[in-house]
Parts: C-alpha cells; structure tokens; sequence
C-alpha cells in the first residue's frame, strides 16, 4: 500500500486559497536506464495528489460528522479512493415515499484523492429526487426536499 512521503501547502492567488499537496510513494519499478548486464536496479514511482485538507493518511475513510434526525447532514471523505474501494451508504427518510437511501457504491478507476471522491458521490446523491447533496473539499451535506422533512444517516462507511 502506498503511504505519504511528504505534504507541502500551497497558497494560490488570488489570496487566501490554500491547495494542500501530498506526494505519496506507490511501488518501485525496475529502471529502464540501465544495461541489463546490471544487476536490476529499482526506481521509486511516487504520485502526487492535490487537497483541502491535509492528507493524513491513504486509507479511504469516511467520518459522519452529523447523523440526524436532522435537516441537514454531513459526512467527511479522507485518504485516498482506489480501484475497488466503496462506500456503504445507508441514509433514512422521514415523510415522502421514496423510502431509504441503501447503495453501495464502487470507485472503478484512476487512484482519487478525498476531494474528487466527494464530489462524484454528491453528484450519485443528487440522482435522488427527495435529497440534495453537495460537496466543499471533502465534506458532503445532504439535504431534504419536500415532503422528506428530515435524514439520519444510519451506515455512511468505507467497504
């Protein structure tokens, strides 16, 4: 597994944008720069990702930050979303008659960084036509539309 070799902080213009910068080491290679009578020499091949927030670790996570019964609820993404990786999402509905919000969702894909995976799951989210969700860095906060009135998160996990 790939683990972070170092972080840097980026300040954009205009002020005050503040982009965080992770290098993260994923596998060694056998470089192709030198002669096979060499005994194989490896090469380092790191990827770099860009964030809201400080990258503190390459585990794909997710926090429920609040549950409900609320009208609003929010939940935050961290690490990094690999191949495979998936969340479990289970999100009850008061009023209406689309009943709970249960899917498991699978990134297929290029390795993503929290952010890119927030947004695409705002963006499955948003398919529903009694909730809204929309995503900032690596928050999402989901909402109601009538006639739901409220959401409770019962299972917003990483699988």
């Amino acid at each position: 597994m790939a683990n972070i070799v170092s972080s840097t902080v980026w300040h954009g213009n205009p002020r005050p944008t503040i982009l965080y910068v992770s290098t993260v080491f994923e596998e060694t290679v056998t470089s192709p720069y030198y002669a096979k009578s060499v005994a194989p020499v490896t090469a380092p091949v790191h990827a770099t990702y860009f964030t809201s927030a400080p990258l503190t670790s390459v585990t794909p996570s997710v926090t429920v930050d609040t549950a409900g019964p609320a009208t609003s609820v929010q939940v935050t993404v961290e690490g990094l979303w690999v191949d495979l990786a998936g969340i479990s999402i289970n999100i009850t509905r008061t009023g209406g008659a689309g009943g709970d919000y249960i899917d498991t969702l699978f990134h297929s894909g290029d390795t993503v960084g929290p952010d890119y995976t927030a947004a695409a799951i705002a963006e499955i989210l948003n398919a529903e036509v009694d909730m809204s969700a929309t995503s900032s860095g690596q928050v999402i906060t989901i909402t109601p539309i009538a006639p739901v009135t409220s959401l409770t998160i019962v299972t917003f996990a990483a699988v």
